[in-house]
């Protein structure tokens, strides 16, 4: 009998933990010595994964892409001192002992390293992240975006799912600095304890992120959909943060809510307004039908009090009107106030090159509707510029920046 049964328990061990040949074999590094640029450009302390011992670890990581089906095999090599780290796999069907929560499956020591093996199970959108102490360890940068591709590898969204021709992720998070001092980041660690306690300041996040970027480094960055007219968007909306999130489509992008947690819904939903708490993924699929420029609105609120902290909007460049330079905004920079603004606005343009300058007003068409501007300018210079229309209407509009013919800056503005 006891013969028996340590035949089964083995067998059921084999068949849960063996995966035999591996098609897909990933290294991520742990590390507590990241550097993050946020859009005051200020520099912060960070903790987050890397592919590399040269490489600053990103927030948020690396993104991890699988196909449907294959064995996979993560190799989390940690070279931080001090805690211990572990990648818990957000969504995932994986067994316990691979789903990275300490106690339960296990951590990985100082310049150990930990193996989490698992099969990419159902197409979709999943995250991972460092569950040891995860409230400080999240903040900080551990955590990124896992995609499983269809089986087939088609550019559908599962497999028989619907087709798609351009993709993007909008990752959405915090960062309140004070979490980003060494007081926090180098907490103590007591292994010994199933549950570890840290006493931390009230959280009140400075920067809201979008894929890492937020307020002006999201055009800066070149962060945009790029698309073309009647292309079909996939866009696929994480939440990794500790505020709630309201995303907001053009109601030309007639977006469909598809997917929702890596699975597909029963139903699909027609609305431009999707609702994303802590930890949900959401699948949306939409058209721009005519060339131009929109936004994507992402707003931040309190878990708590439902009130409405912050907005980012990322661009939408449907093919046929001009897009930002790739080039990041390093030799000009434009502020615009007050924005909205009722009937005048106020223009800083820095310029560390000098040429033949040009500003102008545009609709969202690419149409010029007035040339505030034209000068010479020097290098290393300021100019201030004043534009004012009691007669335009109420709208979007862009403020369009152009040396030596080539457009430099790209800046929306409303018009109350």
């Amino acid at each position: 009998m006891i013969n028996k049964l340590f035949i089964l328990i083995s067998v059921f061990f084999w068949t849960t933990f063996s995966f035999g040949q591996m098609d897909e074999e990933v290294l991520l590094i742990a590390r507590n010595t990241g550097k993050k640029v946020v859009a005051t450009g200020d520099t912060i302390r960070t903790m987050g994964f890397a592919l590399s011992l040269m490489e600053n670890p990103p927030v948020p990581g690396p993104t991890l892409e699988f196909v449907e089906g294959d064995s996979i095999e993560i190799d989390l090599w940690n070279v931080s001192q001090g805690a211990p780290h572990t990648i818990h796999l957000h969504g995932l069907d994986v067994n316990q002992q691979n789903d990275g929560v300490p106690h339960l499956s296990f951590d990985v020591g100082h310049m150990d390293h930990g193996f989490y093996k698992f099969k990419a199970p159902q197409a979709g959108t999943y995250l991972y992240h460092c569950h040891v102490v995860s409230t400080i360890h999240v903040q900080a940068g551990m955590y990124g975006l896992i995609i499983v591709h269809p089986a087939d590898e088609s550019q559908t969204t599962w497999t028989g799912g619907y087709e798609y021709d351009v993709s993007m992720s909008l990752m959405m998070s915090e960062i309140d600095t004070v979490w980003h001092n060494d007081t926090i980041i180098k907490h103590e660690y007591d292994s010994t304890l199933a549950v570890h306690k840290v006493e931390l300041p009230y959280y009140d996040p400075q920067f809201y992120l979008v894929n890492g970027y937020s307020d002006e480094q999201i055009p800066e960055e070149g962060m945009a959909l790029n698309t073309a007219v009647d292309a079909v968007n996939y866009i696929r909306l994480i939440n990794i943060g500790y505020k709630g999130n309201r995303v907001v489509f053009p109601p030309s992008f007639e977006a469909k809510i598809i997917d929702s947690d890596g699975r597909p819904l029963p139903a699909v939903e027609t609305s431009d307004t999707v609702f994303i708490y802590p930890g949900e993924r959401y699948g949306v699929i939409g058209v721009m039908p005519e060339e131009g420029v929109d936004f994507i609105s992402v707003d931040y609120f309190d878990l708590n009090t439902g009130v409405f902290e912050n907005t980012q909007e990322v661009p939408i460049y449907t093919e046929g009107f001009v897009q930002l330079p790739n080039q990041k905004r390093s030799n000009y920079d434009l502020t615009v106030q007050p924005n909205p603004f009722d009937q005048t606005i106020f223009m800083e343009l820095s310029a560390a090159k000098g040429g033949k300058l040009q500003v102008s007003i545009l609709n969202l068409n690419g149409e010029v509707i007035d040339v505030i501007d034209e000068r010479i300018i020097s290098n290393e210079s300021i100019h201030h510029l004043t534009y004012s229309n009691a007669t335009l209407s109420s709208g979007t509009y862009l403020v369009q920046v152009k040396v030596d013919g080539e457009i430099v800056l790209t800046q929306k503005i409303v018009k109350n």
